[in-house]
């Protein structure tokens, strides 16, 4: 790699992910790895500094800037001379075998801002205008047009002579981070220049950071010990903090759900940072809803990150003008409830109860039981939001033939099907754009609901691109195996149209024309295993009143039943009453994986695993499916197709059967269900294995070789029978 001494130690990015060069260890692996950060200049005279990805072609290394390639010398691009041309290999391209297709209707287009007003633009300017030397603590509420202050805020500074590499964004989710660097392309409208700026979650800033400076860092599978090594870095390497002495404005975003040691590292960060590194937090203390989902929760000791700021030299500025919504009803809630949320003087319960009141009085319809509740009367974007997973999954079992989309924790993340319907079958270790395309036309295009193939090939090609031709597939299987894989390559949703039902927590940062709001009841008690609250009654104040503000045009507000359910590590289920029966859910991340779809210990041959695949591909929604246990595979639950002509697809993972023992003897009943019925796929995902996993041993081929598995998107609130 070629790069000067004197930035030994860089972070960069490109998406979501961060990568540093740390004494004798080279490039660390990132979700796009082998970036490297350029000086470009014209004449001699230096003009900017970009990260990009360092292509390998036949006429040496080069770096794309401004739609064109450009030779690099040492770690420099001369815009004054010549660029590159682009460059194609060919190929003999074998013979590909498609699996069958069906139509999919691609996921409803995203909501895009309203034009500002001339009052929102003055509001705004105070904060998208300030110096890049600024310490800001931005003040802004729901709908106030947050998103847009923070991307026009980083291109002004850009537009001032800011370096983009120099500009840090930590963000709140994953999604958000794309969202952001989209939106910050388009205020720039260089695609490149914003790739240059670092957009990063704060967990995998935290990686970064730990393994860029640690010869023997591990990920030992726990985020918290991750960020307090993460911390410790900080505060004693001083390589480390000669990095972040070299950022020059940092953005936090959502800094009042930022608590416990994430606050820690984040105060961290910016007492390393140089005096005159400006720094940007928006905040909003009315949606502070702890826990990055809703299993997560706030312990009592935890600090504040918006608490320490306080003590720190931060100019306040304000957020005020509402431009999600022109709804008079609406406006009151984002402005008049949000004042009495914040009035912490009221006791929280008497202040609860006012909030709930103000919420359903002002709401522009009651809703009845949410078992009545049909999604064929809300639109495609429609949002209904649920305060726990049990109350999520009983709406949408109710609505189960009806095509919906789910939003909650606990669920598999959707590596989009056109990378499984691509790859499944592809054995070799790169892939050429000769072959990308007719794979391409032969086993993805007829499959509606895919990109354009220019696009998936950029993507590819930023991601694990050997040259603008070629792709090293198992760079790019390490990159999709991870468990949080790279944004553009997922879907936030779980399924692919229809209205979106899903928990306030998960959805938080979401907004929609329509949302159907249901509250517990009040005076509810939570059973802390179940729930994702803490006992906090000032925190359910603030989850009603964000769920409540996820409306641009109407908001319709009802009852939840209320709790009666029970969480096993994490899988919810609910006992009837007087009865034997009980509720289980199917389709958390692990409940199927690769080897249950096309194992050797789960299907005789190849061939019977390839039907299974096709029928998936011909029928990605699919009803009526069920599991029993299978003698003839020492008793594991198979998943089979709807009778009378049912086929099996798969088999549900030893996690499966773990559960249900666990649950069987909290019932004290024994032996647990042998049958699951009531479960539907509600789309396709793709299972991507990295090169060196054990478990491809136990895989058919071409899957074993390939490491790409097309999988169902599982989802049920099972009723079934204790049989003790």
């Amino acid at each position: 790699m070629l790069v000067s001494a004197s930035y030994k130690y860089m972070c960069c990015n490109l998406h979501s992910d961060w990568c540093y060069l740390a004494p004798g260890k080279g490039w660390m692996e990132t979700t796009f790895a082998g970036d490297i950060e350029i000086l470009v200049r014209r004449d001699g005279r230096e003009i900017t500094r970009i990260i990009r990805p360092l292509r390998k072609t036949a006429h040496g290394p080069v770096v794309r800037y401004k739609k064109r390639l450009w030779p690099v010398n040492g770690n420099t691009i001369n815009i004054a001379g010549k660029s590159v041309p682009e460059e194609e290999e060919a190929s003999d391209v074998p013979e590909v075998p498609a699996l069958k297709r069906v139509h999919v209707p691609p996921s409803s287009t995203p909501q895009v801002d309203a034009p500002m007003s001339q009052e929102e633009k003055d509001d705004q300017e105070k904060v998208i205008a300030a110096g890049a030397e600024q310490r800001i603590l931005v003040d802004a509420g729901p709908g106030t047009g947050k998103t847009y202050a923070a991307c026009m805020r980083v291109a002004a500074l850009i537009n001032e002579g800011v370096p983009a590499p120099r500009i840090w964004i930590i963000s709140f989710t994953r999604t958000a981070v794309h969202e952001i660097r989209n939106r910050l392309a388009g205020a720039l409208g260089d695609a490149d220049e914003a790739a240059s700026v670092t957009i990063a979650t704060l967990d995998s800033l935290a990686w970064s950071i730990h393994s860029g400076f640690s010869q023997n860092a591990t990920l030992t599978g726990s985020y918290d010990d991750n960020i307090q090594q993460t911390i410790a870095k900080i505060t004693r390497d001083e390589d480390a903090r000669a990095a972040l002495g070299r950022v020059r404005h940092l953005v936090v975003d959502e800094a009042q759900d930022i608590v416990g040691q994430r606050a820690e590292l984040v105060l961290g960060i910016i007492g390393a940072l140089r005096e005159d590194c400006g720094v940007t937090v928006f905040a909003d203390e009315a949606q502070a809803i702890y826990g990055w989902t809703e299993d997560e929760k706030k312990e009592a000791d935890d600090i504040s990150l918006l608490a320490e700021l306080d003590n720190r030299k931060f100019e306040r500025a304000m957020l005020t003008e509402v431009r999600r919504t022109d709804s008079p009803e609406l406006l009151k809630i984002f402005r008049d409830v949000r004042r009495r949320v914040l009035d912490l003087k009221t006791a929280a319960l008497e202040r609860g109860r006012e909030v709930r009141s103000q919420i359903t009085g002002l709401a522009h319809a009651r809703l009845g039981p949410s078992k009545e509740l049909k999604l064929t009367d809300l639109p495609a974007n429609g949002l209904v939001l649920m305060r726990q997973r049990c109350d999520v999954l009983l709406v949408s079992s109710y609505n189960q033939k009806e095509k919906h989309r789910l939003r909650m924790s606990g669920l598999p993340a959707r590596i989009l099907p056109w990378l499984g319907l691509l790859l499944w079958n592809h054995v070799e270790r790169r892939l050429t754009r000769t072959a990308f395309d007719h794979r391409w036309a032969k086993g993805v295009a007829a499959f509606p609901g895919v990109p354009e193939p220019d696009a998936a090939w950029r993507l590819l090609v930023e991601a694990a691109g050997e040259s603008t031709s070629v792709i090293d597939i198992h760079k790019l299987r390490r990159m999709l195996s991870r468990t949080a894989p790279p944004a553009p390559f997922t879907s936030p949703e779980y399924g692919d149209e229809g209205p979106i039902v899903g928990t306030i927590h998960a959805s938080k940062g979401r907004e929609a024309e329509e949302v159907c709001l249901y509250l517990p009841p009040d005076s509810e008690e939570y059973d802390e295993e179940e729930s994702d609250q803490d006992g906090d009654p000032d925190e359910e104040i603030r989850v009603m009143f964000v769920g409540a503000t996820r409306a641009r045009k109407k908001l319709s507000v009802g009852d939840s039943p209320g709790r009666q359910s029970g969480s096993f590590e994490g899988r919810v289920w609910k006992r009837i009453p007087y009865s034997k029966k009980l509720q289980l859910e199917i389709g958390r991340a692990y409940d199927i994986d690769a080897e249950g779809l096309v194992g050797r210990s789960n299907f005789r041959s190849a061939a019977e695993a390839l039907t299974a695949q096709e029928r998936l591909v011909a029928n990605p929604w699919m009803t009526g499916m069920f599991a029993s246990e299978k003698a003839e595979l020492d008793y594991a639950l198979a998943l089979e197709t709807p009778q009378p002509e049912s086929m099996r697809i798969g088999v549900l993972s030893a996690k499966v059967k773990s559960d249900l023992r666990g649950i069987a003897n909290r019932c004290e009943s024994w032996p647990p269900p042998n049958f699951l019925p009531h479960i539907r796929s509600m789309g396709l995902r793709t299972i991507v294995l990295k090169p060196d996993d054990p478990n491809l041993d136990r895989l058919h081929e071409p899957w074993r070789s390939s490491g790409v598995v097309l999988a169902p998107m599982l989802a049920g609130f099972c009723l079934t029978k204790l049989r003790g």
